[in-house]
C-alpha cells in the first residue's frame, strides 16, 4: 500500500521563494519598470535614487576661467509603501505541501492577484507624474486605423528629441481597444518570434515591445496609453511574511502573505503617454 509522503511542518521561506518566482514570471505594467534599486531596499522601505546630469562639453579658450556644474540634479525616494496582502483556507496545507505542483499553482494564483495591484499602481504614478507636469501627454486623441500610426510616431519622436537613444529598451502599452486599430501596423509578431512572446508582449513595432493592458488609467472619460523605456519608473517589491494559521471559527489551515511594493517616475523625459477617447 502506497504511503501519501507528509510533511511535517510550514516553510514560510519556501512559499514566499515561490511567490517571488511567480511574480518574475509575470510580465505587464511592473515588470516593465527598472528594478535595480530593489536590492538597496531590501532591508528597508525606501531608496535613494541619485539622477546623474549629461555633463555640459565646453569649447576651451586658452586664458579664460572654466565653467563648473554639479555633477547631479538631485534626487528621488523610492518608498515602499503600498500594502497588500491574501488570506486563504487550504483544507491541509502540509498535504498540498506534499502534493508535486501544487503549492506552484497556488504560488502563481496569488501573485497574478498580487501583481495586479502592483499594475495598476504603476499606471497610476505615472498619472500623478502627468498632473504634477513631470510627464508629458498628448491631447485626447479619437484613435482609428488611419491616424494610428501618426498618433505613435509623435510619442518615439519625443522621446528621441529628449536624447533616448534607438537601442534602449521600449514598452508600448495599449488599451485593447487600442491595439486593435493598431495591430496591422506591428512589424514583428509573437508567432514568428518567441522572444517577443517571453516579454509578455503581442509583438514589436519599430523597436518597441508592444503589450495589451487591461489597467492602463484613465482620465476625463480618456484612457491613458503609455510609450516608455524600460528605465523610466523604477520598481521594488518584497515578500514580507508568509504564514499558516489556524482559524479559531473552522477546521480547516489558512495561508496569508504580505506584499509590499513602491514605484517612482526617475526618468520623466522617456516616457510620452497617448490619451486615446474610449
Amino acid at each position: 500500500m502506497a504511503v501519501t509522503p507528509t510533511v511535517n511542518s510550514f516553510k514560510p521561506v519556501v512559499w514566499s521563494s515561490s511567490l517571488i518566482q511567480s511574480l518574475e514570471k509575470i510580465t505587464s505594467l511592473r515588470k516593465h519598470c527598472n528594478f535595480e534599486y530593489q536590492k538597496d531596499t531590501k532591508n528597508a522601505k525606501e531608496a535613494k535614487i541619485l539622477n546623474a546630469n549629461r555633463p555640459s562639453v565646453h569649447r576651451y579658450v586658452p586664458g579664460t576661467a572654466l565653467e563648473r556644474e554639479s555633477a547631479t540634479d538631485g534626487e528621488k525616494i523610492l518608498k515602499l509603501d503600498q500594502y497588500f496582502y491574501y488570506n486563504y483556507e487550504v483544507e491541509d496545507i502540509d498535504q498540498a505541501q506534499s502534493v508535486p505542483g501544487l503549492m506552484e499553482a497556488l504560488s502563481d494564483e496569488a501573485a497574478q492577484a498580487l501583481s495586479l495591484e502592483g499594475d495598476k499602481y504603476v499606471g497610476q504614478v505615472i498619472k500623478t507624474a502627468i498632473s504634477e507636469g513631470e510627464v508629458h501627454a498628448s491631447s485626447v486623441i479619437t484613435m482609428t486605423k488611419t491616424n494610428a500610426i501618426s498618433s505613435v510616431e509623435d510619442g518615439f519622436v519625443y522621446l528621441y528629441e529628449n536624447d533616448c537613444r534607438v537601442n534602449d529598451n521600449y514598452y508600448l502599452e495599449l488599451a485593447p481597444k487600442v491595439y486593435s486599430l493598431f495591430k496591422q501596423n506591428l512589424t514583428e509578431t509573437s508567432t514568428n518570434n518567441p522572444e517577443i512572446l517571453k516579454k509578455g508582449a503581442v509583438g514589436k513595432y519599430n523597436n518597441a515591445f508592444v503589450c495589451i493592458e487591461n489597467c492602463l488609467p484613465e482620465e476625463d472619460g480618456a484612457v491613458l496609453n503609455i510609450l516608455r523605456t524600460d528605465k523610466a519608473v523604477a520598481f521594488a517589491e518584497q515578500i514580507n511574511e508568509v504564514e499558516k494559521y489556524r482559524p479559531d471559527d473552522a477546521f480547516t489551515d489558512a495561508v496569508k502573505a504580505l506584499y509590499v511594493f513602491g514605484a517612482k517616475v526617475i526618468r520623466p523625459k522617456e516616457i510620452y503617454v497617448m490619451k486615446t477617447a474610449k
